[in-house]
Parts: C-alpha cells; sequence; structure tokens
C-alpha cells in the first residue's frame, strides 16, 4: 500500500494554527489544536525530565462548505503535509 501525504498551507499565531489551505479549500480550527509530541530518543542518562519534541498538531477544523474533519499535520522537509485525517 502506498500512502501519499498531502500538502497543507498553516497560517499561526502566537505559534498555533488559526487557519489552513487544504486540498484547495479555506479551513479554520474549531477547537483548540493539540500538539503532537514525542520524547527524545537519545539523551544523557543525566537528563532526568527531557523535553518533548513538538511533531505537528492535531486540528478539528471546519472547511467553508460545512465540511467536518479532525487532522493530524507534521513539518517534513520545512513544509506541513497532512499524516492522517478522520472524516
Amino acid at each position: 500500500m502506498t500512502i501519499m501525504l498531502e500538502a497543507v498551507s498553516i497560517w499561526e499565531q502566537g505559534g498555533v494554527p488559526v487557519r489552513l489551505v487544504f486540498r484547495g479549500e479555506r479551513w479554520r480550527p474549531v477547537d483548540t489544536p493539540i500538539p503532537l509530541a514525542r520524547e527524545p530518543e537519545t539523551l544523557p542518562a543525566a537528563v532526568t525530565h527531557p523535553p518533548a519534541q513538538q511533531l505537528g498538531w492535531r486540528i478539528r477544523a471546519c472547511s467553508e462548505s460545512d465540511e467536518l474533519v479532525t487532522i493530524d499535520i507534521v513539518q517534513v522537509d520545512g513544509g506541513w503535509v497532512v499524516d492522517h485525517l478522520w472524516a
């Protein structure tokens, strides 16, 4: 199975997505976007509380045509892509 990541453009305010363009349509978050993070894999043993690394966002968004979706977006090569979509 081939998985195609779809490009998405986002606009942020205070570091949080407030608007995006996906599949040629404008979308707005309807809830507060949730950061997607993971713990760093290799750190010195002396670090007892490592900072999480942000990978992207989980966003529940509504389109201009009133479609509602939840998407995970992640940064890849300096751009944003949709990693998962729940319609």
